[in-house]
């Protein structure tokens, strides 16, 4: 098995790990903690219940079933352009961190399906100052995201053909 080829193979169980474990949280919030109820993690983090309709921080919310269903569809068009994204990238590393943005994508759309919408529970603040709530899957797809644009930053050019 070339190098490439095992990338691949842990690159989709990766992905796939990402998806899991920010299902399995997910469900152990709505199963223990109730919209409304503040967990008391550490000064700066609570456990919050709350479900977002719309796109990153709430943007978008959409009003009507129609906007739901575009929501969801731009989601899965961005999950296949990933993928074929995926499929091209040469670099290990590369496909290593589109996998986790892929799996964190992929999880938030089983949300959407599943629930209406996107499970957040995560609540970080300073005082009386609050992030908006976010999840496992926004977690991922964060850091995937700025670990792709800093090593796309840093690579070195490769010499034309």
């Amino acid at each position: 098995m070339t190098n490439l080829r095992r990338a691949h193979l842990f690159s989709i169980l990766l992905g796939t790990f990402v998806v899991v474990f920010d299902q399995a949280t997910k469900w152990s919030v709505l199963a223990f903690v109730e919209r409304g109820t503040v967990i008391r993690v550490c000064k700066y983090a609570n456990i919050v219940l709350t479900y977002n309709l719309g796109t990153s921080f709430g943007l978008l919310a959409p009003g009507t079933e129609v906007q739901k269903c575009m929501i969801i569809m731009l989601s899965i068009i961005l999950v296949i352009f990933l993928v074929y994204v995926f499929c091209k990238l040469a670099s290990i590393i590369e496909k290593v961190f589109c996998s986790l943005l892929i799996g964190g994508a992929i999880g938030n759309i089983i949300d959407r399906f599943v629930h209406g919408g996107v499970v957040d529970f995560i609540d970080i603040h300073y005082e009386d100052w609050h992030w908006p709530a976010f999840n496992i899957a926004d977690s991922f797809i964060t850091t995937s995201v700025v670990l792709l644009v800093i090593v796309s930053l840093t690579r070195k050019p490769r010499p034309p053909h």
